[in-house]
C-alpha cells in the first residue's frame, strides 16, 4: 500500500505554508513504513527513504498513519503520526529554497530509551560524497574521503557530509539545534543510503567515564547502537530531536551561502543576551596563542607579555593563554609567592594597558592520567572558576577535551555557555563535536574546533591521521565549514606549516578558514616580519558577503571571495596538482580597482604586489602544488 499526504484537506490546511519553495518534502506510507522523498526545483534528489525512531524498543515508523495538523503560525508543516497501540508523535517539516529540515517530537512525561533511528537519505546511484571518517569530528582524525554512495556500506560519515548528485546538484547533511539530545553521525548502508545513528566512545563505556578525553588507545574507538536515555523538556512535556538538515544547491556558491541552520535554531535567551549576537560584551576578534610556537619558555608569563606586545602592534584583539597557566606557581621564577590568579591578574593588567584582552584555557573535565587538571563538569567548580576569571578581567574561555557528543556532554556544553554568559565571558570549544547552530542560541560561543587543524601537523601517520594537507584544505570550505566556524588555528611558517603547502597558502588560509574568534598559530616574529603583514593586520572576522567562485572544485581548488564593507578579498588554496587557471572576477561591481596581491615565489617566500584591474576581466593564475594566492580589491573609480 502506498499513498502520499498531498490531499485537498492538506492543501487547504497549509495554504499559508511554504508550498512555493524550491525544495519540497513529501511524506508517505510504503509497505506499512513511514517514508519520505525530497524534490528540488522539480527534480527528485532524495528517493523514498525511511523515517522513524526506535523508542523503548518500539519502532515508531512502522504500522502508522499520518495526519497533517495545524502549526498555529509557527511556519512549516506538522504531521501527527499514530502507531497502533502505542503513543503518537509528531514530525515538523520546514521547506526552504535551498533545502529542508525536519525533526521528531515525542510527547512524554518521563524518560525514554533511544535504541536507534531509522531516518535515512537515499541518493541516486553514482552520487559522489565527501566526508570525514572521524567519529565525533573532534578534529584529530578527519580523514576526508571522496567516494560514491554505492560503496559506503558500514562507513561512518561525520556530519556535515557533502554530496554531488549525477545531475550536478549539491547536497549536504547535518543536524541543527542540538540540545538535550545525543549528537548524531551518519552510517553508510546498502542501496545508496546513509542513515542517522549514534556512537559512543569505547573508552567511556569500558571505564564508566561519561565525558572527556579517555586513554589514548581509545581516542578513535567507537561503538554504535548503544541504547541511551533521553528526558523530556519539563515545560513542554515532550522530547524533541535536533533538526535533520538537508542543504541543497545548484553550485558550490549556493552551498556555502546556505542559511537553514540559522533559521531553525532557537533564539537567544534575552535575560542572558539582551541584544542577541550584538550584546555589548560579545566582541569577535583576532587572537594569537603560544601553544604551537617554538621556544622553551613559550608558556611563561614573560612570553605571554611579549605576545601581548606583538598583538598590540598588529592590532589583534586578544591573546589566548593555553594549557599550563594554572601551574605558574610551580613554573614561574617567583614560584608560589603568587597564586595562579595573581599571576593571571598581572598579565590581564599588562594586556589591558595595551588594549589587548586575555582568554584562558581549561579542560572540560580532567584528562585521563592527568593529576593537575580541574574540570568544569562540577557545577560549583565551574561557577567559581568563571567568577574568578571575570574578577581577574579575563574576557573569554577556551574549553577543551569533550571528546564525545553524548547527552551528558551536550548538556555540559550548554551549562558552560549559560554560566559563562552570566559572567559576560565569551567561549570557544576545542576537542569537541561539530557545530549545530549552537552559536545562534548562545552567541557567546564564537567557534568550535571540530576540525583537523594545524596542531595536527606531524601526527598524520599516528595520532592524527588524515589526507594530504592540500587536499584536506580544499575540502574543508565545502564540508566542515557548512556547519559553522571552526578553531583551525591557521597560519604557521615553521614546524606546524605542512611541507606540502606553501607560505602563501598559509597566509591565504586566514581568509578561507573564517571564524569570529580567529586564533593565529604563528610565531610572533614571523607575523611581524611577514611580507604579507597587512593581510594579517586587517583580516575581518565578521563578513558581509561570501562568494564561492565557479572554478572551485572540492578537493582540488578552493577559491572564495568575501566582502567587508566596500572591500573585497579573494582567497585561493590549491590542491595537490599544479595548475594554470583563469578566475572570473564577476563578483566585483563594475569599475576599476587597486588589487593588492600576495603570491608564491618558491614554496617559502611570499611576494606582495599592486596593480590596477577592471572588473569582469578574468585573472590568469599559475599555482604550485599546495600553493596559494590572496588579493584585496579596493575600488578607485
Amino acid at each position: 500500500m502506498k499513498y502520499k499526504i498531498v490531499c485537498m484537506g492538506a492543501l487547504m490546511l497549509f495554504s499559508n505554508s511554504l508550498w512555493g519553495q524550491k525544495a519540497q518534502m513529501n511524506l508517505s506510507i510504503e509497505k506499512e513504513r513511514l517514508s519520505y522523498n525530497v524534490s528540488y526545483e522539480g527534480r527528485s534528489v532524495i528517493d523514498s527513504s525511511p523515517l522513524g525512531l526506535n523508542v523503548d524498543n518500539v519502532l515508531l515508523g512502522q504500522d502508522v498513519n499520518i495526519t497533517p495538523v495545524e502549526t498555529k503560525g509557527q511556519g512549516g508543516k506538522c504531521y501527527e503520526v499514530k502507531r497502533k497501540g502505542t503513543l503518537s508523535f509528531y514530525i515538523d517539516v520546514r521547506e526552504f529554497d535551498d533545502g529542508v529540515a525536519f525533526r521528531y517530537r515525542i510527547p512524554s512525561e518521563g524518560p525514554r530509551c533511544i535504541y536507534g533511528e531509522q531516518t535515512a537519505f537515499t541518493f541516486p546511484a553514482s552520487t559522489r560524497v565527501w566526508y570525514a571518517s572521524g567519529p565525533f569530528q573532534y578534529g584529530w582524525i578527519q580523514a576526508y574521503q571522496e567516494r560514491t554512495v554505492d560503496s559506503l556500506e558500514n562507513e561512518l560519515l561525520a556530519p556535515p557530509a557533502t554530496f554531488r548528485l549525477p545531475d550536478g546538484t549539491y547536497a549536504a547533511i547535518t543536524e541543527a539545534n542540538l540540545f538535550q539530545y545525543h549528537g548524531a553521525v551518519l552510517w553508510g548502508e546498502k542501496e545508496n543510503r546513509v542513515r542517522v545513528g549514534y556512537v559512543e566512545n569505547k573508552g567511556h563505556l569500558e571505564t564508566g567515564t561519561i565525558t572527556g578525553i579517555p586513554a589514548s588507545k581509545y581516542w578513535h574507538e567507537v561503538v554504535k547502537d548503544v541504547p541511551w536515555i533521553v528526558y523530556p523538556d519539563s515545560s513542554l512535556h515532550e522530547i524533541r530531536t535536533p533538526w535533520r538538515v538537508l542543504m541543497l544547491a545548484k553550485d558550490l556558491n549556493g552551498l556555502v551561502n546556505n542559511r537553514i541552520i540559522a533559521q531553525v535554531c532557537d533564539k537567544p535567551d534575552q535575560t542572558l543576551f539582551p541584544e542577541g549576537q550584538h550584546t555589548s560584551w560579545i566582541r569577535p576578534g583576532r587572537s594569537v596563542f603560544t601553544w604551537l610556537v617554538e621556544g622553551q619558555n613559550r608558556l611563561s608569563v614573560a612570553n605571554h607579555k611579549r605576545y601581548v606586545d606583538g598583538a598590540s602592534e598588529l592590532g589583534l584583539q586578544s591573546v589566548v593563554v593555553d594549557d599550563g597557566w594554572e601551574l605558574w606557581p610551580e613554573t614561574e621564577p617567583e614560584g608560589k609567592s603568587k597564586t595562579k590568579w595573581e599571576y593571571l591578574s598581572e598579565l590581564v593588567d599588562y594586556a589591558r594597558n595595551k588594549q589587548v584582552d586575555i582568554w584562558v584555557w581549561r579542560p572540560s573535565s580532567p584528562r585521563n592520567g592527568n593529576k593537575t587538571d580541574i574540570g568544569l563538569n562540577d557545577p560549583d567548580e565551574r561557577k567559581d572558576f568563571m567568577k574568578k576569571c571575570a574578577q581577574a578581567g579575563v574576557k573569554g574561555l577556551k574549553i577543551d577535551f569533550f571528546h564525545t557528543e553524548n547527552l551528558y556532554t551536550v548538556n555540559l556544553m550548554e551549562n558552560i555557555l549559560r554560566d559563562a554568559a552570566r559572567e559576560h565571558l565569551m567561549v570557544i570549544f576545542h576537542g569537541v563535536n561539530k557545530p549545530t547552530g549552537d552559536s545562534y542560541t548562545y552567541p557567546n560561543l564564537l567557534a568550535k574546533e571540530a576540525v583537523r587543524g594545524l596542531e595536527s601537523v606531524g601526527g598524520e601517520d599516528t595520532w592524527a591521521p588524515g589526507p594530504a594537507w592540500p587536499y584536506h584544505n580544499t575540502v574543508l570550505p565545502f564540508t566542515r565549514w557548512l556547519a559553522g566556524p571552526a578553531d583551525y588555528t591557521p597560519l604557521n611558517f615553521r614546524a606546524f606549516c605542512p611541507p606540502s603547502v606553501t607560505f602563501t597558502h598559509q597566509l591565504a588560509s586566514i581568509y578561507m578558514f573564517t571564524s569570529p574568534m580567529l586564533i593565529f598559530a604563528a610565531d610572533m616574529e614571523d607575523m611581524l616580519s611577514c611580507p604579507g603583514r597587512k593581510f594579517i593586520e586587517e583580516v575581518p572576522v565578521v563578513w558581509d558577503e561570501h562568494y564561492a567562485l565557479p572554478e572551485s572544485e572540492i578537493g582540488q581548488l578552493a577559491a572564495i571571495a568575501r566582502r567587508k564593507g566596500d572591500v573585497w578579498y579573494l582567497s585561493v588554496l590549491n590542491g595537490e596538482q599544479e595548475r594554470k587557471i583563469e578566475l572570473s572576477l564577476n563578483f566585483l561591481p563594475k569599475g576599476t580597482y587597486k588589487m593588492t596581491v600576495a603570491s608564491d615565489k618558491g614554496r617559502k617566500e611570499i611576494v606582495v604586489n599592486e596593480k590596477k584591474i577592471r572588473s569582469f576581466r578574468p585573472l590568469t593564475l599559475t599555482l604550485m602544488s599546495g600553493g596559494g594566492w590572496l588579493a584585496k580589491f579596493e575600488k578607485v573609480k
